[in-house]
């Protein structure tokens, strides 16, 4: 069984890595399309394009930074390397508006080293439409419908999933909430995200689509669906020569629609699933530590194809958890276990929690501003 990187300590040091390279931006650019934002020539752009402008005149390294706003920035194409910074998941702030785009498109092995946080995918993130490598993509503190395989893309690698709601909203549908793990691919992390897996099939599609190279690891997630039990959904599609670990499987399956080959479930916990969608020990896979049969104790998760309301959702582990120091090196099951636990908020900028001006200022006196902030 081959790990991911090869070494005890793969996965801290591709998120160092990473960290450490976007930490060298140039400038930093503004899209803001809310009613009455000013244009400042090549600094903050404005209107319906307002992302996709500030996309064009940015050069490699910026930061773009995409205000909330209640109507969406459309569909996006990123071309080169950026770090994109919307508001994040669910931020405590004094406003419910996001970061909203249609679609994303990581189009170009020249966007390798992109950075996308705390934005809302309402449709699609595509990673590769030109032929190349596409490497060094960081996706984090983001809901995102759907991540895939744009097509022409001839390899994908050094790829950090991590922080994410995905597939929230999706529906019923034939598509897999995760489907770029096709073609040559090589070391993809995904970790600590809510995933739902949904489909219209009476035994399920995958949530994930088909592996063919090595090394990827699927640690510390929560995969959640309808009821196994009742319906059998399968958590995945194709997936070989992988690492699964400290993983919840809520109403899905740990198994795979068409293929489980060469990987390794350790510590992870399935509940309502099938007796027939345990963890595999036959075609290579192996098993270690995993618990079948045990509710997980979830604050406040149920089964379904998406959250009902990020107010009150909770995936954090009540008292008495099977799953709580039952991960391994004695680390929590679930997205709040592992290196760096999920952040609901997931907000990576600067954001006002309250801000209290007064309605009429009588000349001459001072103003007086009360600003409630919260920084990372």
């Amino acid at each position: 069984m081959k790990t991911f990187f090869n070494q005890k300590n793969g996965l801290a040091f591709l998120l160092g890595m990473l960290i450490t390279y976007f930490g060298s931006a140039q400038s930093i650019l503004t899209a803001d399309r809310n009613p009455g934002a000013v244009a400042v020539p090549g600094a903050v752009f404005v209107g319906s394009t307002a992302l996709q402008d500030a996309i064009a005149a940015a050069v490699d390294d910026d930061i773009i930074h995409v205000i909330r706003s209640s109507s969406s920035y459309g569909a996006i194409t990123i071309d080169k390397r950026l770090n994109i910074f919307g508001i994040g998941l669910f931020p405590d702030t004094d406003g419910s508006s996001r970061s909203y785009v249609t679609t994303v498109e990581i189009a170009d092995p020249a966007a390798s080293g992109t950075r996308i946080s705390g934005m809302y995918i309402s449709s699609s993130l595509a990673l590769g439409g030109i032929a190349g490598t596409l490497s060094n993509l960081l996706i984090e503190n983001s809901v995102i419908t759907r991540i895939q395989h744009a097509g022409a893309i001839t390899g994908l690698n050094n790829v950090v999933v991590r922080n994410n709601i995905l597939g929230s909203g999706i529906g019923n549908s034939t598509e897999e909430t995760i489907d770029f793990l096709q073609g040559y691919v090589s070391n993809i992390a995904i970790v600590n995200n809510i995933i739902y897996g949904t489909t219209a099939e009476s035994y399920g599609t995958a949530t994930y689509g088909s592996v063919t190279t090595d090394l990827s690891t699927i640690e510390n997630n929560i995969f959640i669906h309808t009821d196994a039990e009742a319906n059998g959904w399968f958590a995945f599609n194709r997936l070989t020569n992988s690492t699964v670990k400290n993983n919840i499987f809520y109403g899905i399956g740990p198994r795979g629609k068409t293929a489980l080959s060469n990987n390794s479930f350790e510590n992870n916990l399935s509940f309502h699933s099938k007796p027939t969608q345990g963890f595999l020990t036959t075609g290579g896979n192996t098993s270690v530590n995993n618990i079948t049969g045990q509710d997980p104790l979830f604050v406040n998760v149920s089964f379904g194809t998406g959250v009902p309301s990020l107010s009150t959702f909770d995936p954090a582990l009540d008292t008495g958890s099977p799953a709580l120091g039952s991960g391994t090196n004695g680390t929590d099951m679930g997205v709040y276990g592992g290196p760096i636990p999920f952040n609901l908020e997931g907000t990576l900028i600067p954001t006002i929690q309250v801000l209290d001006v007064p309605s009429m200022v009588i000349e001459g006196n001072d103003l007086n501003v009360h600003i409630q902030a919260k920084g990372n």
